[in-house]
């Protein structure tokens, strides 16, 4: 099997991982003959046995151009692929190895977005990894160039932890990668603290005929019916970029049923989901797969947090720098059909 297809059916297989992936979120690569292979903006890593999700670019362009400290270099595509190169190619390029994953998987993600995250927290962890972390920047050349800054030319770190964002994992096989990648999921694993939740036994029907349903999957409805996740949602939403891209700069929290539908009848920009404090959430029929991905990776990361943890959350500038990005715009535009 070549590289290529080896690739593609990895890909496929933790893309369907929620715990892995989420949706159009992550990015995978590989390095063959100066040419960078990477997972094209706005595609899932889900769909890549079926669909051709990789875009080639110049990998020299790319090295040369990071090398002189041009982070705002644009990749260079070898065809011509309506597809456009991931947001984060710089990263892929920067990173030595043959083969890049980047991810949000849930165990980690959950440990990303405390405040005190900090590796010398975690002692046990494996120090044959060179592990790196890097604070929050913008996705893109930003963060290309404080990536850039913990990384010394060689292969060592096979890991950079991206704070309130994801993990990067280098390695030179796909063996590699794999063996990382469920050594952090094991190593910072906690247990989920979910607890059944019942839907609601009705729908809110708006003056204008818009209908807001109890939100699906069943597990969604505890985000509005835990007092503790409710709580969450009012205090820590904005948490990392793909959940404010997909679901907006902050959470609709209604005490009741009657208070949302007084709201909603008055609003012209409806949102796609509202959460009603101890009775559920609801969504209305623009809360397409990409989107209820989020919401899952959400209540994933929270039911794995302690009530008393305190997390670090995103601004109001760099929420608005995120959902004005043209970049964003696109990859949410490609995700509104499915």
């Amino acid at each position: 099997m070549s590289l290529h297809e080896s690739v593609r059916q990895f890909c496929s297989e933790i893309g369907k991982d929620r715990l892995l992936v989420q949706g159009a979120g992550g990015n995978v690569s590989w390095k063959e003959n100066d040419v960078l292979w990477i997972k094209a903006s706005g595609t899932w890593l889900a769909e890549a046995g079926e669909k051709d999700i990789f875009v080639p670019v110049q990998l020299d362009h790319l090295t040369t151009s990071l090398k002189n400290g041009d982070y705002a270099v644009a990749p260079r595509a070898v065809s011509n692929s309506p597809l456009k190169p991931s947001i984060e190619t710089l990263l892929h390029a920067l990173m030595p190895h043959r083969i890049v994953v980047h991810v949000h998987a849930i165990e980690v993600l959950a440990h990303l977005v405390r405040k005190d995250f900090d590796l010398a927290n975690y002692p046990a962890l494996d120090p044959s990894l060179n592990a790196r972390t890097v604070e929050y920047c913008k996705p893109g050349a930003e963060l290309a160039e404080a990536v850039a800054s913990q990384l010394d030319g060689t292969a060592s770190t096979r890991v950079v932890f991206l704070k309130n964002h994801g993990v990067i994992i280098g390695g030179d096989t796909l063996a590699d990668i794999s063996e990382v990648l469920d050594y952090l999921t094991r190593f910072f694993a906690a247990p989920a603290s979910a607890a059944p939740a019942t839907a609601p036994g009705a729908s809110l029907v708006l003056a204008n005929g818009v209908v807001f349903s109890p939100a699906a999957p069943a597990q969604l409805q505890e985000v509005a019916i835990s007092p503790n996740l409710a709580d969450r949602l009012s205090n820590a939403w904005a948490l990392y970029p793909d959940h404010i891209v997909f679901l907006g700069p902050h959470p609709w929290l209604f005490a009741s049923l009657e208070e949302s539908k007084t709201a909603l009848d008055n609003m012209n920009d409806l949102p796609d989901v509202i959460f009603v404090r101890g009775l559920g959430t609801f969504t209305r029929d623009t809360m397409n797969k990409a989107k209820v991905a989020q919401l899952l990776c959400y209540y994933d990361v929270m039911t794995r947090l302690s009530d008393d943890t305190q997390l670090s959350t995103l601004t109001d500038a760099q929420i608005s720098e995120l959902i004005d990005w043209d970049a964003e715009k696109y990859r949410r535009g490609l995700n509104e059909v499915k």
